[in-house]
């Protein structure tokens, strides 16, 4: 396959879409820049993780805005296509993952928010409206959901579009098939984790005998996750103009697979992460820790 001018893979181009999503990238960075200046002045444990969370995102945000905004620069010349193309599909696929976990670890974070906002005012507020907080805290749960499973199929879709341009025809359908079925996998697995533990946070709200205690499960993994995405891709999409023409244009395959892991395999587990630390309750608080999360939510 000779590429055009504009890289177009499958009727997409990836240097006609770079400008938007640097702009998105950056907008959503702005957003959490703000949101953790909110959170400065929570003292709960959840405030602390979740402005954790906040501040890796900002990062990967930020350095995906920049990374876009290096492919709008791309000139294609005449001789040089497949090489400068494959790097250009390269910087976007990889680019595309770093967004794809910003974006659902902004919804995670902001899922964070409302049910901790929740578990602070149900105790005062009566039957109707314990119903309606218990509605807030399950509503980001679900948000979290959508956000990961829609990040799942945008990579997943972008991962083919890459096979297909790096080869310069559709993959097997086999290659198709484990995508596809990977990609349903971590959808389905998403969805069970979100239901059953906003299930459970209603349900312990719903008591007002005892207080609600959020329960901290994967955050700093999905944290460190997202540190690794904005470094490893960051490092690669500014690298890829010292790498052989030839790795990119044959291609190679430990390229190839390198780009999947940053592109599809990190980004989708980092979803998964952040859902199965959907806020929730399992278990009632001791006395002790009980204690210490009343001191540290005044």
């Amino acid at each position: 396959m000779n590429p055009d001018e504009f890289c177009t893979s499958d009727r997409w181009s990836v240097l006609s879409s770079a400008a938007s999503n640097s702009q998105l990238a950056g907008v959503l960075g702005g957003f959490l820049i703000t949101a953790i200046a909110l959170l400065f002045d929570k003292n709960s444990r959840e405030a602390v993780h979740t402005l954790a969370l906040f501040s890796s995102a900002v990062l990967v945000l930020m350095l995906d805005s920049f990374l876009f905004s290096l492919i709008t620069g791309t000139q294609v010349p005449d001789g040089e296509r497949r090489a400068t193309c494959a790097i250009a599909w390269t910087q976007g696929a990889v680019s595309t993952g770093m967004l794809a976990a910003g974006a659902t670890a902004l919804f995670g974070g902001l899922g964070w928010m409302l049910a901790s906002h929740a578990v602070n005012k149900v105790a005062d507020q009566d039957s109707d409206d314990i119903r309606a907080y218990c509605f807030m805290a399950g509503l980001g749960g679900w948000l979290t959901f959508a956000a990961a499973m829609t990040a799942t199929l945008i990579v997943s879709e972008t991962s083919i579009d890459y096979l297909r341009f790096m080869y310069g025809h559709r993959p097997a359908l086999w290659i198709e098939g484990i995508v596809i079925v990977t990609c349903a996998a971590f959808i389905v697995t998403d969805f069970l984790l979100v239901s059953l533990r906003t299930r459970a946070l209603r349900k312990s709200l719903s008591n007002v005998a005892e207080p609600t205690l959020l329960e901290l499960r994967s955050i700093k993994f999905a944290t460190a996750g997202i540190v690794v995405l904005a470094i490893g891709g960051s490092w690669l999409a500014v690298s890829l103009a010292r790498v052989p023409d030839v790795w990119l244009t044959a291609p190679n395959l430990v390229i190839v697979g390198f780009v999947l892991v940053l592109t599809f395999i990190l980004p989708t587990i980092i979803s998964t992460a952040i859902c199965y630390s959907v806020p929730s309750t399992d278990e009632r608080p001791s006395a002790p820790r009980l204690a210490r999360y009343r001191k540290a939510s005044r």
